[in-house]
């Protein structure tokens, strides 16, 4: 009963730990690659999925159960990029055997890429966001502007 009254962030983050966990101990390929998020907007479910669509966590979030109007992509995105944002700072990553280029993706029941939350390179890590894409494209625009001025 006291999982029920936690928040769905911190529902999720829970589970998506307990999904890194397994992960850890038991994938069974050859090398990961990517996690697949998926969340059924009628029953609640966020599960997590390893690269060949293996279930490695799942947990209802009752706070979110025939919530289809209320509960849309961009919301979703938000929560789920700002948990595996904070796994990421906090390195839960680490503990995976990766190949590189890695991802965490938000994806729909068909494993379609909805939003890459996290993209893990060689050497170093992106957060992909598309604010901050924005802000560069305006600087870029402005820039050119300027230039194109004088």
């Amino acid at each position: 009963m006291e999982e029920a009254r936690k928040n769905p962030s911190s529902l999720i983050r829970n589970t998506f730990l307990q999904a890194i966990n397994a992960l850890s101990k038991d994938y069974k390929g050859s090398s990961l690659t990517d996690i697949f998020i998926t969340v059924d907007k009628e029953s609640g479910e966020v599960a997590f999925y390893d690269d060949e669509e293996n279930k490695v966590g799942e947990i209802v979030v009752f706070d979110w159960v025939n919530k289809v109007d209320e509960l849309n992509d961009e919301k979703i995105i938000s929560i789920l990029r700002e948990i595996t944002e904070q796994l990421d700072n906090e390195d839960m990553f680490s503990s995976l055997e990766l190949f590189k280029p890695f991802s965490v993706n938000y994806a729909d029941d068909s494993f379609e890429v909805i939003d890459e939350l996290l993209l893990i390179n060689e050497e170093s890590t992106i957060n992909l966001d598309n604010d901050l894409m924005e802000k560069f494209d305006k600087e870029f625009d402005d820039f050119l502007d300027k230039l194109l001025k004088e």
